[in-house]
């Protein structure tokens, strides 16, 4: 997938730099795009997986079927349209590296007899296996494969399969702890400034952690719902509410870490043959999803094909200023309860370095047929810490005038409303 470079970031001569991006990712990802081969209209339209095999140092080798002309005439390409190269990979040691009797580059050492218990590396059984012991030919391994990385001009890897977590709300924690690994390559990748994202259904409670390895952390399951028919569903998209709540009570996401929510890919606009298949119900629950990811400054990926995306979506996507308020890099969080089936009027908000503060009022009763119930949505000054301000509708971009001590407005099912509040 091709990432823009979005983020200034000067290089460290400490032993062990970290990258620490003071923004979230702008980015488009190719894998939504796969799950739709099975939609009319749609199939091979998309770079298909793009690793196939290792090299004899144990490192992830593409397909020259794909590209012929190697990652680096890829990435210098991207390039010119100030976007750098990302690359999906997983934590630990390739099974076919460890089979095809692979050495660490610049030692004799057999990959295979540092992991000789075969132990699982990910929460994808077979594919990787963790090392037995992490030592200094470990390190100098998972170097070698950042170093790669930098060659080919990659910017940003996402590492799959991390852990504590991964599974589903049924059957959490299926991807086994993977800690260590996952310092092993960042410490890598960020000699090379090289933006490192960690899935899937993160641990919160190992942020602490997290902060120190990643500069994002997809904090739920796909948002895809695999339908042959549509990419996702409204429920999918407010269900992440709580989730995030969760990772905002940590102190530990936004500019000032180097570390962002990833709430997965935006699907709003997706369309095939003329007819939007991105699974939502309106253009209410449209705003509502691309304001949400844009308050929690998360990662913000598009999932369709940009060339395929009708132009009012584009707009939607491009709005000004709430690319000012998700570039912010800083994390909104919830007045009151952040489950969205819990309370179905969430209000989040979030104060802008520019002193402003951005709050986002949300109606997610919804469900189907009728898709859901107008609520009024209200919320105290006090909250927030003022007692009057001017406010600024972002979405229709309207002057609203001067406010004190309260706010409130009926919302359709599903909508909301962005305010940019100046405090007097």
């Amino acid at each position: 997938m091709g990432i823009q470079s979005n983020s200034s970031v000067t290089s460290s001569t400490q032993p062990n730099p970290q990258y620490k991006p003071d923004k979230p990712i702008l980015g488009f990802s190719t894998w939504s795009t796969q799950l739709l081969d099975k939609v009319s209209g749609y199939g091979g339209r998309h770079i298909k997986p793009w690793s196939e095999g290792c090299d004899e140092y144990g490192r992830w080798g593409y397909r020259k079927d794909l590209f012929p002309n190697g990652m680096k005439a890829l990435s210098d390409y991207l390039a010119k349209n100030d976007h750098k190269l990302g690359l999906y990979i997983l934590p630990g040691i390739r099974a076919d590296a460890i089979d095809n009797k692979a050495k660490v580059l610049g030692t004799d050492v057999l990959l295979a007899d540092l992991a000789a218990n075969r132990k699982d590396g990910n929460g994808f059984k077979g594919s990787t296996y963790a090392p037995d012991q992490y030592s200094d030919v470990i390190m100098k391994y998972y170097d070698s494969i950042a170093d790669l990385f930098a060659e080919w001009g990659v910017g940003y890897v996402k590492v799959d399969g991390c852990g504590p977590g991964g599974g589903d709300p049924w059957y959490p924690f299926q991807s086994p702890d993977n800690r260590e690994c996952l310092s092993m390559m960042a410490t890598g990748f960020q000699r090379h400034n090289i933006w490192m994202e960690i899935s899937w259904y993160l641990d919160p409670s190992y942020a602490e952690d997290w902060v120190t390895i990643c500069n994002g952390a997809r904090v739920y399951i796909d948002i895809e719902s695999y339908s042959t028919k549509s990419m996702t569903t409204p429920y999918r998209v407010f269900q992440r509410m709580a989730l995030t709540e969760k990772w905002a009570e940590t102190g530990l996401v936004g500019k000032d870490h180097g570390m962002f929510v990833d709430l997965d890919i935006v699907a709003v606009g997706m369309t095939v043959d003329g007819q939007c298949v991105d699974g939502l119900w309106s253009d209410d629950i449209r705003r509502s999803y691309i304001s949400f990811w844009a308050l929690v400054s998360s990662v913000f990926c598009l999932g369709a094909d940009p060339r395929m995306i009708p132009d009012k979506y584009v707009k939607m996507l491009n709005h000004p200023d709430i690319l000012m308020i998700q570039q912010s890099g800083v994390m909104a969080k919830p007045i009151g309860s952040g489950n969205a089936q819990q309370n179905r009027k969430q209000v989040w908000w979030k104060a802008l370095p520019d002193g402003r503060m951005c709050v986002g009022l949300f109606n997610v009763h919804i469900y189907p047929l009728l898709h859901g119930t107008s609520h009024e949505v209200s919320f105290s000054f006090s909250d927030i810490g003022i007692t009057r301000a001017h406010l600024f509708d972002v979405w229709e971009a309207k002057e609203l005038g001067e406010y004190t001590e309260s706010y409130k407005i009926k919302l359709n099912a599903g909508a909301c409303q962005i305010l940019l509040m100046t405090p007097e």
